[in-house]
């Protein structure tokens, strides 16, 4: 409990002297004058960085500067406060949190003035805040709105006349309320509104117990993580403020988890009584921090640790193992601080220090610092080692684990031991993708060309990119992966559809034409087929049902030379690669010949400044016929292709676990 009264006591200290700052200012005597600058030094160092309840915070004096819009949250949002701190349970010392306040301190200037906090980021959860305290008949801060003088006195003065107005309009008609007229009184006077609409409901306060309840929550429950704003100077120019402000409004988010936990870590990791040595080991955890986010900047080893859907913000990119440290939970819902919110991570350092000594503070931080430096080293062995790097990047881009389940399994193995863990959840994973759930056995033929197995389908010729790579000693690239859209190609293009009009028949003669025309085709053969369609358009220029027979020898004759399958094997696995989606677009429904003529010309344009095709080393090896035993042409893809290229692909999964019965 050392540390609760500690902080009690200086937030007690810090009141004291907003109120006596002047008269110790003007003291005669320069002693106590310099007394107080650096007890007033000591109280803002010890306050960079710490959590308020929401009563520590009421005896203070705040003001919102003219450089910032003005209050704008809507019903729902004053409602969701409210239902957060109703709904949070208490138990233990739980606390329900709010987001980060960011402040400067301003002393007060001649006596009897009060030294005040400039709200630079915090306005509108301390706002709705003060109104709710002030409709509750509690102690509440005060707030000076630069930019309206009205504000601050229909805030203090006007709020509760407002609830005998039925809508706005009939508040500012009343004789002398035309001066309150602007913007911020109207979002003022709505979430007044909803505040005493809120409380009038029975089902949220059924009795003054429950009431009673619900204000200790508030005011001794509910904390605000208070980030005093330090510059390194005794006073802040405005348009420092200024900065800061718009810095953290400007889309990015300076105070997230990694930003407050790094505040954290080097206020308590330095020994207060050897300034020198504070400054050195505050240095060298700066600079530690700053090579861990440094090399979490590489783009692949980034791309191989995150999968489309869940991607950290790359200016804070260090969280990562803050949140597998701290064990943060998948879910979405905010319930209180114990179980998830969106600065969890800091909450469990923060509490690991709390109620200790300022020694044991420093171990603590030490120690978890050295566990984070372990964490990044134990993810960067991952991206290192070849193994490792196609194993747990296979797993979190195929979504079948997340980074936090293999982080847990990770615990207590060896390198060797972890490496047989991840290739056993592979191999259940892919027998689980080829069994037949009514005989239990493994099937080919079970993988097939549909919406149901689309995701199964890409996840086996990924494995089989990632066998060729392993081969050749090379890598697969998780983030180019992870950025691109895929689709399945059929390697053998789908049958032609049956014509059913002559508009139908002349897209397609013309098409056919062309395909005759190219150098895709052997010449013996164009010209046999290239009679053969001349017959049939001139017959179904004349009679179009009779002309049927012959487009149906056309299509077998064509079928003979660029190769054909029973409708039934389209969809298999060997006749099926990987194509991103753009380019599996321009391919289209062409035969295989042109569509390996075309593969090529895009492998060769990805020389060409601005051009970024990534096409699977295995997609190229289909359409070079690589896996095929024999190559006695190049211009249809046939059954002994597709037979070459099963084999390999079976070939490729037994790396897992044994699949014979897939040959």
């Amino acid at each position: 409990m050392e540390n609760r009264s500690t902080q009690e006591a200086l937030t007690t200290i810090e009141n004291l002297i907003d109120s006596y700052h002047p008269m110790f200012k003007q003291h005669r005597d320069p002693v106590v004058a310099e007394f107080f600058d650096k007890l007033t030094s000591v109280i803002n160092t010890n306050n960079v960085l710490i959590l308020k309840t929401i009563r520590e915070v009421s005896p203070l004096k705040f003001f919102v500067d003219d450089y910032q819009r003005g209050y704008k949250w809507q019903k729902h949002q004053v409602e969701d406060l409210l239902n957060d701190i109703h709904e949070f349970v208490v138990e233990n010392d739980d606390f329900y949190c709010l987001q980060p306040v960011v402040v400067k301190y301003h002393a007060a200037s001649s006596e009897g003035e009060k030294s005040c906090w400039e709200l630079i980021d915090g306005q509108q959860r301390i706002t709705t805040v003060y109104m709710i305290l002030h409709y509750l008949g509690k102690e509440h801060y005060s707030i000076d709105y630069k930019t309206r003088a009205s504000s601050r006195d229909f805030l203090e003065n006007r709020l509760s006349e407002t609830l005998n107005f039925d809508d706005w309009a009939s508040y500012i008609n009343r004789e002398g309320n035309a001066v309150f007229d602007n913007v911020d009184n109207y979002h003022f006077y709505d979430a007044y509104k909803t505040i005493h609409k809120w409380f009038s409901d029975k089902s949220n306060i059924e009795n003054d117990d429950a009431k009673v309840k619900w204000e200790g929550k508030l005011l001794n429950h509910t904390k605000v993580i208070w980030y005093a704003a330090q510059e390194g100077l005794a006073s802040v120019e405005k348009q420092q403020s200024i900065d800061i402000f718009m810095r953290i409004n400007s889309g990015k988010i300076p105070l997230t988890n990694a930003e407050l936990i790094k505040a954290l870590f080097l206020h308590h990791v330095s020994d207060d009584s050897n300034k020198e040595m504070a400054l050195l080991q505050q240095s060298e955890m700066a600079q530690q921090w700053d090579a861990i986010e440094h090399g979490l900047q590489d783009k692949e080893f980034w791309g191989f640790l995150q999968n489309a859907k869940g991607k950290h913000e790359d200016e804070t990119r260090i969280e990562i193992l803050f949140d597998l440290i701290s064990a943060k939970p998948n879910a979405k819902k905010k319930i209180n601080i114990a179980n998830q919110n969106d600065f969890y991570a800091f909450n469990h350092f923060n509490n690991l220090v709390k109620d200790n000594s300022n020694e044991r503070k420093r171990q603590i931080v030490k120690e978890c610092w050295n566990e984070v430096r372990q964490g990044y080293y134990r993810l960067l062995e991952w991206y290192k080692n070849d193994e490792l790097y196609h194993l747990t990047g296979f797993l979190i881009s195929r979504e079948i684990n997340s980074i936090r389940e293999l982080w847990a399994l990770a615990q207590g193995k060896n390198k060797s031991g972890f490496q047989a863990e991840l290739n056993r959840i592979i191999e259940t994973k892919v027998k689980g993708y080829f069994t037949d759930k009514e005989t239990s056995t493994l099937s080919f033929s079970q993988l097939q060309y549909n919406s149901t197995d689309r995701k199964s389908i890409i996840s086996i010729l990924m494995l089989v990119n990632i066998d060729v790579h392993r081969r050749n000693k090379t890598r697969m690239s998780f983030n180019a992966f992870g950025n691109t859209a895929w689709d399945i190609e059929h390697i053998h293009a789908q049958n032609s559809k049956p014509l059913n009009d002559h508009k139908h028949a002349d897209v397609w003669f013309e098409e056919q034409q062309k395909l005759l025309l190219s150098d895709h085709i052997p010449i013996a053969d164009r010209t046999m087929l290239t009679k053969q369609l001349t017959t049939w358009n001139h017959s179904r220029l004349i009679d179009f049902d009779m002309s049927k027979p012959l487009y149906i020898n056309y299509l077998a004759k064509l079928a003979d030379v660029v190769g054909d399958f029973k409708e039934d094997d389209m969809n298999s696995l060997d006749n099926l690669c990987l194509l991103s989606d753009s380019l599996n677009r321009g391919i289209g429904n062409e035969i295989f010949s042109k569509k390996r003529q075309m593969i090529i010309q895009y492998e060769k344009e990805m020389n060409n400044v601005g051009v970024n095709y990534f096409i699977p080393i295995s997609t190229k090896q289909v359409f070079s016929k690589y896996y095929s035993v024999e190559v006695s042409q190049m211009h249809k893809w046939s059954k002994d292709d597709r037979k070459g290229y099963r084999d390999a692909i079976v070939d490729s999964l037994s790396y897992y676990g044994s699949v014979e019965e897939l040959k």
